[in-house]
């Protein structure tokens, strides 16, 4: 048996036998795709999982989920025998028991639990109890009249659970940002559209592995859809020139990929699109550049890491392990990027840009 808490949920109201219910969905579902049956029961403050030990880490990665612990169920009265052969072989320097009493009709408290389970754990291996830093901790959760026993709690995703959120569409590379603000979303609750502007080289393959790598992360398999960058950018490229303003194509390349992003949004009831944006990373995210590119698409446009540094972003992607993707991620030079980019433009100048760019009929 797994015991799986949640934390946030806890506190949604009306919205809380809904959520709990969909996060008993998600863990279902997630276990299913990885060829493993388990059954996910809604109780008071927790869900348990009829599952082997095993699926433990598929469920931690489940976003709603804090923490895991898998556990053996019994009488309470057979915990010390249970302990008696359960801890034989360890020795470590000190220990704790921990309890928690989510059945409040059974009759001892938690602190009477710790005390007399640790009693008996001194008496049985002489170990030394510390409350502060034990080497080993005793988990006791009183559920139903029973008690659940364990040793470790497996740190899950946090958050809510997808599907609560309603449904984005996400510009994603290979490259360090985009997955992070995927998987960010992922963990608000949100189901993920993950939608690609290819630039050939292989950086499709390097894509569907970052896609497959979010995928522990989400309930159902998130579609990809792939664009052909060039052509998509092709059109507006031409419209720069006849205006001698090539330093704008950066700007003008993410309105195109954002127009794009939006009207696959509108044909798959997304109600939104999400970025890797960082602010002042590169030359279309200087705070101008955003509000060039944002005022030029009739969509909502959400940018989880925008007051995220460089480092912060490479310690999420080391974590989710999207940043091992990144490193197979090749090189593409875009032919359409020019020598001087605009970084700082001016609003009369961009607008006039959009217009030539409507009168040609690309926007």
């Amino acid at each position: 048996m797994i015991i799986v808490r949640y934390g946030e949920i806890a506190v949604k109201g009306g919205k809380r036998r809904e959520f709990e219910r969909k996060l008993a969905g998600n863990i279902e579902k997630a276990l299913k795709r990885r060829g493993i049956e388990g059954r996910a029961e809604v109780i008071k403050g927790r869900i348990l999982v009829d599952a082997p030990d095993n699926a433990s880490e598929i469920i931690a990665k489940v976003p709603g989920v804090v923490s895991v612990s898998p556990a053996k169920v019994m009488p309470y009265e057979e915990v010390p025998k249970y302990l008696k052969e359960a801890l034989k072989g360890l020795t470590p320097r000190s220990f704790k028991v921990e309890t928690q009493r989510l059945d409040k009709t059974f009759l001892k408290t938690s602190v009477e639990v710790n005390k007399e389970i640790g009693a008996f754990v001194v008496k049985e291996f002489g170990w030394k109890v510390d409350l502060e830093n034990p080497e080993l901790t005793i988990g006791i959760e009183i559920i139903n009249g029973k008690a659940y026993v364990f040793f470790e709690k497996i740190r899950g995703v946090g958050g809510l659970p997808v599907g609560t959120q309603g449904k984005v569409v996400v510009l994603l590379s290979g490259g360090i940002d985009s997955p992070v603000a995927a998987f960010l979303m992922l963990k608000r609750g949100a189901e993920v559209i993950a939608v690609h502007f290819d630039q050939g080289k292989n950086a499709r393959k390097v894509v569907e592995k970052v896609v497959e790598i979010l995928n522990d992360y989400s309930p159902e398999p998130i579609e990809l859809i792939v664009e052909n960058h060039f052509e998509i950018l092709k059109p507006y490229v031409i419209a720069l020139n006849k205006l001698n303003r090539r330093e704008w194509t950066c700007v003008v390349c993410k309105v195109a990929m954002l127009r794009r992003a939006a009207e696959i949004a509108k044909e798959n009831g997304a109600l939104g699109i999400v970025t890797g944006d960082s602010l002042g990373q590169v030359a279309s995210q200087t705070l101008t550049n955003l509000y060039f590119e944002t005022m030029s698409v009739d969509f909502p446009v959400h940018r989880p890491l925008l007051g995220f540094d460089k480092e912060e972003i490479v310690s999420i992607a080391r974590k989710i392990k999207t940043y091992d993707a990144f490193l197979e991620y090749p090189y593409c030079d875009c032919p359409f990027r020019p020598e001087r980019v605009v970084t700082q433009g001016k609003l009369e100048e961009f607008e006039k840009i959009r217009a030539e760019l409507k009168k040609e009929g690309v926007i």
